[in-house]
C-alpha cells in the first residue's frame, strides 16, 4: 500500500508528538461538534481510502498493524469493547434484547461488533461519504460513536473489532453518556412502538419520561441497507471442494427434489452427504445414478436426532466448505454454490447465509444489498470454524435453536458471517417429518399469528441459548416481547379481543408449562456448570 492511503486525525496532547508513514495527520479535539467539523472538512479534501481517529493518550498507533488491516474488505475496525462501549446502549436490551450483536465477545478475540470508539478506529471514506457523518445529537462522543457503528452495520457495513488495535488494558477517561443519549438513540433508531415498550419496561419511568421528552426534535434516521448490493458479479470463482450436508427422516419426496436440482449447479458440490434416520420398516431406497454429477454418500442411522445427524455428516465431510442444506429446499437456482462461495471470497467471510423463502409467506419487498448476518438458515461455512466452535450440541438434538446455537458459538469465536439476499432458496417447511417427528417445531410464531388457539412458550432450547450467552435481565425480556407478539395477531380488532381472552384463559397452564421448561434447563446448567448471568 502506497503512503497517503490512511489518514489521522488525532486527540493531541501537550509533549507528545507522533509520525505517520501512512497520510496527512490532522488535529481535533474530542467533542461531538468540533469532531464533527473536522472531519467534515476533511472529507471534502482526503483522497485516502480510510481515516483513523485515534486519542494520542493511548500512544502511538500502529502503523504497520494499520497498514495490514487496510488491505481487507472489511468497512471498520476499532478497539471499542477496551475502551467503555461494551454493553451500550441500554435501550438495546429492551427493543433487541437477545440479538446476536448485543452479545460482546472477549476483548481477546477479534471479532464482529459495531460499538465503536471514536478514540481508537478506523473507518473507510467512501462509507462516511455515502452513508453521512455522525449525528451531533449526542452529549457524549461515546455515544455518538456507538450510534454511528450501529448506523453502519445496519445499513449494510461490516465492523470489527479487533483485539491488537490497542496494546494492553488502556485506562482512558471518556465523558459519561446521559440518559437524554439513551432517548436519543432510541428515537433515531426505533419506531414509536418500541420507545412506549421501553418506556414502560426500563427502570425509572419519570427519568425516562423526562429524557424521552425532551428528544421530541431528535429524527428518525432511515437506516436501511444501502453500501452493498448482493447482485451478482463476473468475478470469477475458485472451485473450492464444498460438501453439502443433508440430514433427512421420511421426506424422500423432498430429498430427491433437491438432489435433481443440485445436480445442474455450475460449481457442483465435491460430495452430497445424507444420514437417513426414516424407521427401517418405511426405509426407502434411493436411485442415486440419476444425479451422475453428483457423488453421494449415504449413511443410513437408526437412532433419531438432528444433532446426532448433523455431527455424523460434519464428521464424514471432506471438503473445504461444508453448506448446512437440510432435506425440504426447493427451487435452488443452478449457481447457488457458485453465488455463495463469490459471497465467501468478496467479504473473505467465515460463513454465508442465503435467503431462505418459506413457502407459503408472502414478502415484501426484497433489499438486495450485503450485511452482517445474525441467523443461521441455508449457510455456508469453513469446515475448520465448525470443528473450532464444537460442532451440533445433544442438547437440542430433538429440539429446535441447534443452528442458532451454532451460529452463537462462532460468532463469539470471531467468526465473520455475512448475509446474501440474493442467494435464494425455497424452504417447503415439510408439515412431517425433520424436528417435528420428535413434536417440536410443530407451532411456530407465524402460525400464532393467524391463530385465535394456537400459543407458543418459551421451550427449553429457547432459554437454554438466552440465558446461556445472555443476561437473566435480558432473556427476562426475550419472554415479555414474546408473549407480547402474541397478543397482535393478524385480523380484525374483534379477533385482537377474541385472541386476548383466549391469552388469558390459557396464561395458568402456559405458566405451569413455562417453570417446567425453566426447571429442565437449568438441570442441564447445573450438570454442564453454566452459571446463569445476572
Amino acid at each position: 500500500m502506497q503512503a497517503g492511503n490512511v489518514d489521522l486525525i488525532i486527540f493531541p496532547q501537550v509533549g507528545i508528538t507522533v509520525e505517520w508513514p501512512l497520510g496527512t495527520i490532522i488535529d481535533a479535539q474530542p467533542g461531538v461538534d468540533s469532531l464533527w467539523e473536522t472531519l467534515n472538512s476533511r472529507l471534502n479534501e482526503t483522497s485516502a481510502d480510510w481515516i483513523l481517529f485515534w486519542d494520542i493518550s493511548l500512544g502511538a498507533p500502529d502503523s504497520e498493524l494499520i497498514n495490514q488491516l487496510a488491505q481487507k474488505p472489511v468497512d471498520v475496525f476499532h478497539a471499542g469493547l477496551k475502551l467503555g462501549t461494551a454493553g451500550l446502549p441500554d435501550v438495546l436490551n429492551y427493543v433487541h434484547p437477545t440479538w446476536m450483536y448485543n452479545v460482546d465477545g472477549s476483548t481477546d478475540i477479534t471479532h464482529s461488533n459495531f460499538r465503536l470508539s471514536f478514540h481508537a478506529c478506523m473507518i473507510r471514506t467512501s462509507v462516511m461519504k455515502k452513508l453521512g457523518l455522525f449525528s451531533t445529537e449526542y452529549s457524549s462522543l461515546k455515544m455518538a460513536g456507538i450510534a454511528f457503528g450501529y448506523q453502519i452495520l445496519k445499513q449494510g457495513g461490516i465492523l470489527r473489532y479487533h483485539s491488537s488495535f490497542v496494546k494492553g488494558t488502556p485506562t482512558l477517561k471518556t465523558a459519561t453518556h446521559t440518559l437524554k443519549d439513551e432517548w436519543t438513540f432510541a428515537r433515531q433508531y426505533f419506531t414509536r412502538k418500541w420507545q412506549y415498550w421501553t418506556l414502560f419496561n426500563k427502570t425509572g419511568f419519570w427519568k425516562n419520561l423526562s429524557a424521552w421528552s425532551g428528544t421530541k426534535n431528535v429524527r428518525y434516521i432511515d437506516h436501511s441497507r444501502k453500501l452493498f448490493s448482493s447482485d451478482k458479479t463476473n468475478t470469477p470463482v475458485t472451485r473450492a471442494t464444498v460438501s453439502i450436508l443433508a440430514p433427512t427422516l421420511d421426506r424422500y419426496l423432498y430429498i430427491e427434489e433437491e438432489l435433481r436440482e443440485l445436480n445442474e449447479q455450475t460449481i457442483l458440490p465435491h460430495e452430497v452427504l445424507i444420514t437417513d434416520q426414516t424407521d427401517k420398516e418405511r426405509r426407502q431406497e434411493i436411485d442415486f445414478t440419476k444425479y451422475e454429477k453428483l457423488t453421494v454418500k449415504y449413511f443410513p442411522q437408526d437412532e433419531k436426532g438432528q444433532c446426532l445427524a448433523w455431527n455424523k455428516l460434519i464428521d464424514e465431510s471432506t471438503s473445504e466448505y461444508i453448506f448446512f442444506f437440510g432435506d425440504d429446499a426447493y427451487n435452488i437456482k443452478p449457481d447457488l454454490i457458485e453465488k455463495m462461495l463469490q459471497t465467501m471470497y468478496r467479504f473473505d467471510a467465515d460463513m454465508v447465509a442465503s435467503n431462505v423463502i418459506e413457502k407459503g409467506i408472502v414478502y415484501g419487498p426484497q433489499n438486495y444489498h450485503y450485511y452482517m448476518a445474525d441467523s443461521f438458515p441455508i449457510t455456508l461455512i469453513k469446515k475448520e470454524v465448525v470443528t473450532q466452535a464444537g460442532g451440533m450440541d445433544m442438547f437440542f438434538n430433538r429440539n429446535v435453536k441447534a443452528d442458532h446455537d451454532l451460529a452463537m458459538r462462532c460468532h463469539l469465536n470471531g467468526a465473520l458471517m455475512i448475509f446474501d439476499p440474493s442467494a435464494e432458496i425455497g424452504h417447503h417447511r415439510a408439515p412431517s417429518g425433520g424436528l417435528r417427528a420428535h413434536n417440536a417445531r410443530v407451532i411456530t410464531n407465524f402460525m400464532t399469528k393467524n391463530s385465535l388457539t394456537k400459543v407458543l412458550n418459551p421451550s427449553t432450547s429457547e432459554i437454554f441459548i438466552y440465558n446461556k450467552y445472555y443476561t437473566w435481565r435480558q432473556f427476562k425480556q426475550h419472554v415479555r416481547i414474546k408473549y407480547f407478539n402474541q397478543l397482535l395477531i393478524n385480523g380484525s380488532v374483534l379477533k385482537k379481543i377474541l385472541r386476548l381472552f383466549v391469552l388469558l384463559y390459557k396464561l395458568p397452564s402456559m405458566r405451569k408449562e413455562y417453570k417446567a421448561n425453566l426447571e429442565t434447563t437449568f438441570a442441564e446448567f447445573d450438570k454442564r456448570g453454566i452459571q446463569v448471568k445476572k
